[in-house]
């Protein structure tokens, strides 16, 4: 028997290989894991990140603090001085407050004392300035230092980045700009390289660090991300393509599941009343829209009130939910009306004793929770294809019961 040699072109080879180093890639990622890479930190689970006095205060006065319970006396403080305040001759310290109390019964996020200076340090994360905040923190401490030893008081505005205060907190004061990405960060990492031999000292700065990386949008995992091998130009074009033909054949799955389920339906004598386009354009537009046009719809007849009103049932896909959709409506001289009108009250009463159903948005008659697993807009929709036939099933009872209930109303 002859042999055939299939010989792969470039471009077959080039995507093998992208597959082949996804997979690699997922393989690492899941030893990265076991050997114990996380992205883990138990401080951020207590408090968000951008959280000005539950997280940052605590946090720095902790470490400040030269009673604190890292029992390292003044080492941090004394770096904190020199490389955020840059102070090279503070003084003796006298104390180190947070959140500590104006005569306005205001409160300044720190103040560090010395027998030369009185500092006050204000930080701002995400918070706007307040009302003479800077101006009025300046005046209190300028007061307190003056029933002291007259010591020179200084303001500092630690921000993320550094920028100004704005006038309306600051008047006509003059303060110190620090920053998170540039102070903050230094001090945190000469704390750490002090302390690299206390495991439980040197792992507390490396959570804190990457919490003010997460602030600054500087955080990077631990565990290896598969957006890092979408930077290289040729699998970024690689993923792109990949990409768009994910586009074309997700609408061309949902295109066949409403198309199979409309035409089950309709051997099965189930009355359509209308329908979307089930192509795969309209669906692909669809699939990207926002609003009333992301619909791919079914509308059933299921109850005539008179010649002019009837009941409808309306079903489909939307942007809104990735499962299957289940609308109550009423048409009026052809006019789709939608809002509690006495049908839907009624049914949606009726329904919600039948069979554990309920609608997702009791006051409007929306998304029935059994129709919830199939899921048509997202990643499970191979498998809700899969399932059509049992949709057509589960649909079909629900309209007879839905008939019923409405002829039941109709009798009584």
């Amino acid at each position: 028997m002859e042999k055939v040699i299939y010989l792969m072109s470039n471009e077959e080879n080039k995507y093998i290989n992208f597959f082949e180093n996804i997979k690699k890639f997922k393989i690492k990622q899941k030893q990265q894991k076991q050997r114990g890479l996380n992205d883990y930190n138990m401080v951020n689970v207590v408090r968000k990140e951008n959280a000005e006095v539950g997280m940052h205060s605590n946090v720095i006065y902790s470490l400040i603090d030269p009673d604190g319970l890292h029992y390292q006396d003044d080492l941090f403080l004394q770096i904190f001085i020199s490389d955020v305040l840059e102070i090279s001759d503070f003084g003796e310290i006298l104390s180190v407050n947070a959140e500590e109390s104006t005569h306005e019964q205001r409160r300044v996020d720190f103040t560090i004392k010395s027998t030369k200076y009185y500092i006050g340090i204000e930080m701002k994360i995400d918070a706007g300035d307040l009302e003479n905040q800077i101006s009025h923190y300046f005046e209190d401490l300028s007061i307190k230092a003056l029933n002291d030893n007259k010591q020179e008081v200084i303001i500092y505005y630690l921000t993320k980045d550094g920028k100004a205060a704005s006038k309306y907190s600051a008047k006509i004061i003059d303060y110190k700009k620090v920053s998170f990405d540039n102070h903050i960060l230094n001090w945190i990492n000469k704390c750490q390289h002090e302390v690299k031999n206390i495991t439980n000292l040197n792992e507390a700065f490396e959570n804190y660090k990457d919490i003010v990386n997460k602030i600054l949008n500087n955080y990077e995992g631990k565990v290896m991300q598969l957006k890092d091998l979408l930077k290289s130009q040729e699998n970024y074009s690689i993923a792109k393509d990949i990409y768009e033909a994910y586009l074309d054949t997700s609408a061309e799955l949902e295109k066949n599941f409403w198309e199979t389920a409309y035409k089950k339906l309709i051997d099965n004598d189930i009355k359509v009343l209308a329908h979307s386009i089930f192509d795969v354009d309209t669906i692909k537009k669809a699939r990207n829209a926002n609003g009333s046009s992301s619909e791919v719809w079914i509308d059933f007849d299921i109850y005539e009130i008179d010649q002019n009103n009837k009941v409808i049932l309306k079903v489909g896909s939307s942007n809104w939910s990735d499962g299957v959709f289940i609308t109550i409506a009423k048409l009026q001289n052809g006019t789709w009306v939608s809002g509690n009108n006495n049908h839907e009250k009624y049914i949606i009463n009726k329904i919600n004793s039948l069979d554990n159903l309920n609608f997702t948005k009791p006051n409007w008659a929306y998304g029935l929770s059994e129709f919830k697993e199939y899921q048509l807009r997202n990643e499970k929709l191979p498998i809700t294809i899969e399932n059509v036939n049992d949709f057509v099933y589960q649909l079909e009872l629900l309209i007879n019961k839905l008939k019923i209930i409405l002829i039941e109303n109709d009798e009584s």
